[in-house]
This record gives C-alpha cells, structure tokens and sequence, in this order.
C-alpha cells in the first residue's frame, strides 16, 4: 500500500514529482511539526504515569511514617513525585519556625509572631504549589500550538496546490484530468498532513490538560494534609514554649 502511494502513479508520487520548493517546504514543517508533537505526548504521558505512581508511594510513607526527618530521608526515592518537593519545601519551613521559636520564646507565646508563622506556611505551600503546576504545564503548550497551527498551514499548502491546477489550465489551455491531477494531488495531501499532525497534539492536549487538573486538586489536597500536620507539630513546641 506504501509503496503504492509513493510511486509515480500513486497520489503521494504524482503530487511531489513536480512540486515546487515551497509545497515541498510545506510539508516537511509539517512532518516536523507531528514528529514534534508526538515526542512531547510520549513524555508527558511517561511523566504522569511516573508522577501519579510515585505520589501514591510517598502518600503512604507520609501517612504511615510518624517521624517527619524519615519522610525527608525518602524524597530522593521519588525524583517525578510532585508531593515529594511540596513536603521539602514545608519541612524547611517547618525547621526555620522551631528555630525561631526556640531563639524568641517570649515572642512566639505572647502572639506576635503568629500570624507571621501562619501566613508564611501558606506562602511557602503556594510556591511548592505554583513551581510543580509550571513543570506539569511544561511543553503542553507546544501541542496547542501545533494543533492550531499545522491545520492553517496544510490550507495554505492547499491553496498553492489549487492555484498550481489553475496556472497548469491556464498554460496548456486543457482542462481534463491529467493537467489539474497534480495540483489537487498536492492539494489534499496538504490538507491531509496538516490535519494528521493537528488531530493527535489536539487530543493529546485535552487529555493533558485534564490530568493537570486532577494532578492540581491532588496536590492542594496533600498540602492541606501537610499543613495540618505541621500546624499540629508547631503548636505542640508553642505549648512547651509556654511552659
């Protein structure tokens, strides 16, 4: 079937053995662009497949483990995880908090610094947040680009071919079928690379995007789960720093 298409009678061979150089041109951006897409969509799917799994895996450390320095030792166990530097981040702050308070214990107890610690925890959790977010994000907009793009320049490829089946009527003064064969030949076929690389990245792009979404809520859903347990850890040392 292949070989088919690329022979001189077929519809491939028929409209590149006299195409000019911009068609030519037209096409090949236009393969480059779906071998593009196609390796941002093999890597995105390895790094959510890798991502989510690992979340789990450290999931269960965090809640299971009840010593907080384990749970750090274990961070380089899960390079994809995007908890597993959500929690480094936290415990740094976490550290710096219980050093604070050891150094300025009138301070801490009498509420001055309270509000500070809170509003740092948080900032700290949308950081982690936003930094993740970025790297999930990352390259997906390389496939919204070429799904709306590569459509507009098969249609432009299109129209050279359209304007080639007119300029081949207007030069040999024939109309049948042999002199504007080759111009629709190199017509569709760049209507159809436009489309063929367009389709897969728009796809692909969706389903990305929705699992960003789910990855999103799943990680606001940790940091509330590590805030809450940092939060129980500080007031435990404010309640002995009272006392």
């Amino acid at each position: 079937m292949l070989d088919e298409l690329l022979d001189d009678k077929g519809i491939v061979g028929l409209a590149l053995k006299d195409s000019n150089f911009i068609s030519i041109l037209v096409l090949v951006i236009l393969l480059l662009m779906s071998s593009l897409s196609w390796a941002v969509i093999v890597l995105k799917a390895l790094q959510f497949r890798k991502a989510n799994k690992q979340n789990q895996e450290f999931l269960l450390i965090f809640r299971k483990e009840t010593s907080l320095n384990q749970i750090k030792e274990s961070i380089p166990k899960f390079p994809f995880s995007t908890f597993a530097p959500m929690y480094r981040l936290a415990f740094e702050e976490m550290v710096r908090v219980s050093q604070r308070i050891q150094r300025n214990p009138d301070q801490t107890v009498s509420g001055s610094m309270l509000p500070y610690i809170s509003t740092q925890f948080e900032r700290v959790m949308e950081r982690a947040f936003n930094d993740q977010y970025a790297l999930i994000e990352k390259r997906l907009n390389v496939l919204a680009t070429i799904s709306s793009a590569a459509p507009f320049i098969g249609l432009f490829g299109t129209v050279l071919g359209i304007i080639r089946s007119f300029q081949n009527i207007g030069t040999s003064g024939v109309t049948s079928l042999a002199a504007v064969a080759p111009g629709i030949s190199e017509a569709l076929i760049a209507t159809a690379a436009g489309l063929l690389a367009a389709i897969p990245a728009l796809m692909a792009y969706n389903h990305f995007r929705n699992s960003a979404r789910k990855q999103a809520n799943d990680m606001r859903d940790f940091s509330m789960e590590l805030a809450n347990r940092i939060e129980w850890i500080v007031h435990g040392q404010l309640t002995v720093a009272r006392e």
